[in-house]
């Protein structure tokens, strides 16, 4: 029987995303090779200019075999407990990665927290909140500073040059000509044409050019558009100057999204600078300088021939709860673990696609969930509150309201933990209240809590800075 396996691998495109799957490749698949093939005039992905990092990216790099510490002392990153809202819908509040409480005679405390009509920020009974809140950070362990997650705050153009070291360091090569174009038979590339005339083959073809899909879009797929339920078209960034404010102890761990009339306003603080953007619908308001256009959206299909689409070449998201390095990870993740041989069987494909594509529905709708349940008043918030949601969403947020229900589906990019913060953060409390938490005396049930919080705080106040932890890192590097 003739050997059918995937031997050659080319990954077009030579940004975060390009790199980032030919490490996991490389690193992840024996006897690979893998090469990278850059593209002149290639747009950027918001994986490119924004650096927030969910939780995925620790996944990420330890199976590729990174130390996430040495990525963080390397790199000059800073830690990301999550995103602090402002504007969308009453109170301030963070959608902090990880558990909120604890439950109490088996209650989940979210529905106990709901049924006893909101006493304290819900936020504030979550360990990544508040040391948050704090400026504080120390790894997760067995106490009450346990079972939360931290995702990372990059700069995406430093942590670009660091993952190609890396990924050069595992044996990936990039060619020294960059790709002209396909040359396609049917639904197959059979090979690169580059600049300097050469002709590179590969078994398998990576498209990793954004939102430009230079090989998946040859295919003319169907792009489902997403921009209904997700109305930003437009993006202008500000970057920061490195130190050039004076020195500032607190470091906050978390994203700020404000939302203003047409969109909302990101700020992303690293150690040495502040970023912002304003994320907006060119209809509804205008901003000076750089514009970056984008919609919303994925096409139906990943994986055509002998070609995928990872990133923005097959899902276009906005970089709202860091969600575009998010979907890159769990994308290459499911490639690496889903290579079929050179036959690439139909029903391989097929399958692939189906949850791919089911995976890039349940992060739009997570997305989707923060525009729907806005309270603001101005006519691009009401629209965005008024349209249709997709059928599954309906029927998640119909079940809380109705009695705090939450169906988790397959696919979610998103655990329970996440919908709750968001879900109670954005003010939705169920309208009727749950039998099992009405069994739970509310007096208990309230000096569980405190103590819960009085206890956490302690924990919290004994923890180092967000600086002095990133420091320690630097030190021991």
């Amino acid at each position: 029987m003739s050997d059918r396996r995937i031997g050659t691998i080319a990954v077009v495109g030579d940004g975060v995303a390009g790199w980032s799957a030919a490490a996991a490749l490389k690193s992840r698949v024996p006897g690979i090779s893998v090469a990278v093939i850059p593209v002149a005039d290639l747009r950027p992905g918001f994986v490119d200019l924004f650096g927030g990092a969910s939780p995925s990216i620790g996944e990420f790099h330890a199976d590729i075999g990174l130390d996430e510490r040495d990525v963080v002392a390397r790199t000059g990153a800073g830690i990301r407990l999550g995103t602090r809202f402002s504007g969308w819908s009453g109170a301030e509040y963070t959608h902090a990665y990880g558990p909120a409480g604890m439950p109490v005679d088996g209650v989940p405390f979210a529905t106990l927290w709901a049924g006893l009509g909101g006493m304290e920020p819900f936020d504030s009974f979550a360990p990544a909140a508040a040391l948050a809140a704090a400026g504080r950070f120390i790894p997760p362990r067995g106490d009450m500073l346990g079972g939360y997650a931290n995702g990372l705050q990059l700069d995406p153009r430093v942590y670009r040059r660091f993952i190609e070291a890396y990924a050069r360091h595992l044996g990936v090569v990039v060619t020294a000509s960059g790709m002209r174009h396909a040359e396609v038979d049917g639904h197959r590339v059979t090979a690169l044409h580059l600049d300097d005339g050469g002709r590179l083959e590969a078994d398998l073809y990576i498209d990793a050019t954004n939102g430009d899909a230079r090989l998946i879009g040859q295919f003319g797929d169907d792009w489902q558009d997403w921009s209904p339920w997700l109305p930003c078209d437009s993006v202008v960034q500000a970057l920061g100057t490195p130190d050039a404010a004076p020195f500032e102890p607190f470091l906050s761990p978390l994203e700020q999204v404000e939302a203003i009339d047409g969109g909302w306003r990101l700020t992303s603080c690293l150690p040495g600078r502040t970023d912002t953007a304003i994320v907006y619908a060119s209809g509804a308001r205008h901003e000076p300088g750089e514009v970056r256009w984008f919609q919303s959206g994925r096409r139906s299909r990943a994986w055509i021939g002998n070609v995928v689409a990872i990133g923005e070449a097959h899902c276009v998201v906005e970089p709202l709860e860091a969600a575009p390095l998010h979907v890159l990870h769990t994308q290459i993740d499911r490639l690496v673990a889903s290579l079929p041989d050179r036959d690439f069987d139909a029903v391989e494909l097929a399958y692939y696609n189906r949850e791919t594509g089911q995976e890039a529905d349940r992060l739009r709708d997570f997305l989707i969930l923060h525009y729907a349940t806005s309270d603001r008043p101005e006519p691009f918030w009401q629209a965005a509150r008024d349209v249709a949601l997709p059928p599954l969403l309906a029927e998640t947020l119909t079940l809380f309201r109705e009695r705090g229900r939450l169906p988790i589906r397959d696919g979610e990019s998103f655990d329970r933990d996440s919908w709750h913060a968001v879900l109670l953060g954005q003010g939705i409390l169920p309208q009727r209240g749950d039998v099992l938490a009405a069994a739970v005396d509310p007096t208990r049930a309230r000096a569980a809590m405190a103590d819960f919080r009085a206890r956490l705080s302690t924990a919290v106040a004994a923890a180092p800075t967000h600086r002095a932890y990133l420091a320690s890192l630097r030190t021991n590097a």
